[in-house]
């Protein structure tokens, strides 16, 4: 079973642009993200994949320079980049993760991998309702299901959002994992300027760990 992890990212963000690649202890967001990422027991390959246009060509040649596995596609339809970045590397099982959580816990995913094969699901997620830290959200997908979400899709919305689609559809078999601890009022993703400060002074906090 080929379990592969797709990281979205890009340099276009609204609120804080570039922010994929604005630097924590000397390290480009992106860069932490996968580190902390690839202690994943789980996980075969970690894909990022970023629109194909020339405002995210630092982001491609930064990830080109560090030999990370790179797939570009859609810009808007996200759904179609990160289905064709599924089909291309011949998973049978995906893991979502978005470029602004370089606070993603891998024991957090492989528990969610573990627990998505046992129940024989299509899509379980810990962030529906959200109950983890905001920041710590991870969306395991079959790849049947993927496609099928893929061929079914019409909605701009749900091919910007990607898993809206099979969370509201009856089509799907999902479940959804809630921590026993409500943290859901607390923020480590990096979406605003404040955001990355917090982040910042957590990873500054807890080195070189």
């Amino acid at each position: 079973m080929r379990i592969i992890a797709i990281v979205t990212a890009r340099l276009t963000s609204k609120r804080l642009p570039g922010k994929t690649l604005m630097k924590i202890l000397g390290k480009p967001i992106i860069e932490l993200l996968i580190k902390r990422l690839s202690y994943s027991k789980k996980i075969n390959k970690i894909i990022v994949a970023i629109p194909k246009n020339n405002k995210n060509k630092k982001l491609k040649l930064f990830l080109e320079k560090k030999n990370f596995f790179l797939f570009q596609g859609s810009e808007e339809n996200v759904l179609k980049r990160f289905y064709s970045a599924a089909k291309h590397y011949k998973a049978d099982i995906v893991v979502r993760i978005t470029g602004d959580c370089p606070l993603v816990d891998s024991q957090i995913v492989d528990g969610l991998i573990k627990k998505l094969i046992k129940n024989k699901k299509d899509y379980i997620t810990n962030a529906n309702p959200l109950t983890y830290p905001d920041g710590l959200d991870t969306e395991i997908i079959t790849f049947k299901a993927l496609e099928k979400c893929y061929k079914s899709v019409t909605k701009s919305y749900d091919k910007e959002h990607v898993t809206t689609y099979i969370r509201n559809s009856k089509k799907f078999n999902v479940m959804y994992n809630q921590n026993k601890i409500d943290y859901s009022d607390q923020r480590w993703v990096v979406d605003e300027k404040e955001d990355f400060i917090v982040v910042k002074k957590i990873f500054e906090y807890f080195k070189p760990r």
